[in-house]
């Protein structure tokens, strides 16, 4: 009987330092857990407070910088929009009505509509204008400088302009203005310029701007 008792004395032990090792491993993982949890919040809440930080100095840094930086005006990427101020300063002509010619002209008809002042152009003198040019058949225009505010210089005997032109603008005196009548052979012959067609006689007014002499 004393032999049993022992055993179950020892036995009870046994058990119970086997109770109390799990209870202290389980103890252990739930410090360890814990400690993780912990350092796991903490570590997020430094992450947290230092990306607040940075962003509160970076939003104190972007606002002092908008306070410093003076005010850009963007100009439009296309800058065929912008108005640009023509090289010549003098002011430019309303745009006159074109009466076109009751017949087609077949030889070139210079008219003047104002004469102007001074000694008349010649081959080799500048003349700076406005014109405005349509077809003789119908009036559609298809080009003028006055919208463009920009006066176009032409230099007689040069060969640059058409040939109703080169003939049309002889003796032209500044500040006169001048109608031509100019048959197809005179202007563009059978080419197709798009508006102006193959065969057209075209109708220009012409405000002259200035003449300079050769060499002036």
């Amino acid at each position: 009987m004393g032999t049993q008792k022992r055993e179950r004395q020892k036995a009870n032990r046994q058990q119970r330092l086997i109770e109390e090792a799990r209870a202290e491993r389980a103890s252990t993982v739930k410090r360890t857990v814990l400690r993780w949890g912990i350092g796991a919040v903490l570590a997020l809440g430094a992450i947290v407070l230092i990306a607040w930080i940075g962003g509160a100095f970076s939003g104190d840094e972007e606002s002092v910088a908008t306070e410093l930086a003076p005010e850009v005006s963007v100009l439009p990427s296309d800058v065929s929009v912008l108005v640009t101020t023509p090289v010549n300063t003098a002011p430019t002509p309303p745009k006159p009505e074109v009466v076109i010619p009751a017949v087609l002209p077949t030889e070139l008809v210079i008219t003047d509509l104002v004469e102007g002042t001074g000694a008349g152009a010649q081959n080799g003198d500048t003349v700076v204008v406005h014109y405005v040019g349509v077809r003789s058949e119908d009036g559609v225009e298809f080009d003028n400088s006055y919208d463009r505010r920009d006066p176009y210089p032409v230099l007689l005997g040069s060969g640059g302009v058409i040939k109703g032109w080169e003939q049309g603008l002889v003796g032209v005196k500044a500040g006169g203005q001048r109608q031509l009548d100019i048959p197809s052979e005179l202007a563009y012959g059978d080419a197709d310029r798009g508006t102006i067609r193959p065969g057209d006689a075209l109708t220009f007014v012409i405000d002259v701007v200035s003449v300079t002499p050769a060499g002036g």
